[in-house]
């Protein structure tokens, strides 16, 4: 590459004597020609232009016959031109002497021969790929996820876990593979892997034991994307488990970020682990007068025509007592459609519970209390001698 640079400079320098006249640069003696500017300058312009061409194409004509999520046929799009950016830039930077023997590409470490070990553009050239490696991972994981396991699974908490899975198995093996060919010697990460494993023995104990409850819930699958828990005082949907710590989604559209550990080590109810369909109490009084057969027979009618409450398993309506004011009744439902929003279906019900009871004429008592008052004397009150 640096061959063909100097020959092209070469060439339009003896071709344009113009572009050839040396100017002087920082430095004593140090010198540069309109040339040596003017050809990165052309050669970024194509890259970015190859780079536009390639990312339409793939996003008009490619993408779409394979990937149905536009959000994600536009990052790989972009992300596949930045690439080709960072790769240009990278053969730009070669090819004007920016190597591996550069003066600039400091050395870390050495091996017994003197030879160097781990080098500046080695860690850059690494940490490049290691992150384009994350991210491509990412976007086989939506894709799989969403247009794969979709079609043979209902259930989105499986195909997450079994997509993260993937994503992390795809991310060690290709972890190993990059770091084999970064030209770097492992045998010189001794000591920065000394050092990590001490970290991780003091520092990074939660981020290690958060790491490994994040395997076990997605092995396990104590709970899944999806589903409506409730952890302490935190109640809502699953909709995000990553390595470190999983999201919530509260009914009031609030995100809660609960840290892995948390879920494997502390009380957590799971209101859909097993089945979607949950049963909820519906607890309603009435006056003495009124005939318990009646009351009956009027909440089923108000829970068969309620389209969200189940018909198997069948609404019930037990007698659970005498009240101070009243008898009570508890209309037992079941719903699978409201597992996040028990208080709206309840308001519906109840809504018309009330209608209903009008209708019929029931009466729906206010607590009532008997008032005894005792009359009592005082010293004042004794006859006087």
């Amino acid at each position: 590459m640096t061959k063909v640079y100097d020959w092209l400079i070469n060439y339009i320098n003896s071709n344009i004597p113009l572009l050839g006249e040396p100017i002087p640069a920082f430095g004593e003696g140090a010198t540069f020609t309109a040339t040596e500017i003017i050809i990165p300058i052309v050669f970024l312009f194509l890259v970015n232009l190859l780079g536009n061409l390639v990312r339409a194409t793939l996003i008009n004509r490619i993408l779409p016959r394979y990937v149905h999520d536009r959000k994600t046929v536009l990052s790989i799009g972009n992300t596949t031109k930045y690439t080709l950016l960072v790769i240009g830039v990278a053969f730009l930077l070669t090819a004007i002497g920016l190597n591996e023997d550069s003066e600039l590409n400091y050395s870390f470490t050495r091996d017994s021969d003197g030879n160097p070990d781990l080098t500046l553009f080695s860690i850059a050239r690494l940490a490049f790929f290691m992150t384009l490696l994350v991210f491509l991972s990412g976007k086989l994981k939506s894709i799989f996820v969403k247009q794969i396991l979709s079609k043979y699974s209902d259930d989105i908490g499986v195909s997450q876990s079994i997509g993260t899975i993937i994503q992390y198995f795809i991310i060690i093996v290709g972890a190993f593979v990059v770091i084999q060919n970064s030209g770097i010697n492992l045998g010189s990460l001794n000591v920065l892997a000394g050092a990590l494993g001490v970290g991780i023995g003091f520092g990074l104990q939660n981020i290690a034991n958060n790491f490994i409850s994040g395997l076990i819930i997605l092995f396990e699958r104590p709970i899944k994307v999806g589903d409506r828990i409730e952890v302490g005082n935190v109640s809502g949907d699953v909709v995000k488990i990553s390595s470190r710590a999983s999201t919530v989604n509260t009914n009031d559209n609030i995100s809660i970020i609960i840290p892995n550990s948390d879920l494997i080590n502390k009380q957590v109810i799971n209101w859909s682990h097993n089945d979607r369909r949950i049963r909820y109490h519906v607890p309603v009084g009435v006056s003495y007068k009124e005939d318990p057969a009646i009351i009956k027979k009027v909440l089923l009618e108000v829970a068969d025509a309620n389209k969200d409450v189940l018909k198997r398993p069948a609404p019930d309506v037990l007698f659970v007592g005498y009240g101070d004011s009243s008898i009570d009744f508890d209309l037992l439902i079941w719903t699978s459609s409201y597992i996040d929003k028990p208080i709206i279906l309840k308001s519906q019900l109840y809504y018309e519970i009330f209608e209903k009871f009008k209708e019929h004429g029931i009466e729906i008592p206010y607590p009532q209390r008997d008032l005894h008052l005792k009359s009592g004397w005082t010293n004042t009150d004794k006859p006087l001698k």
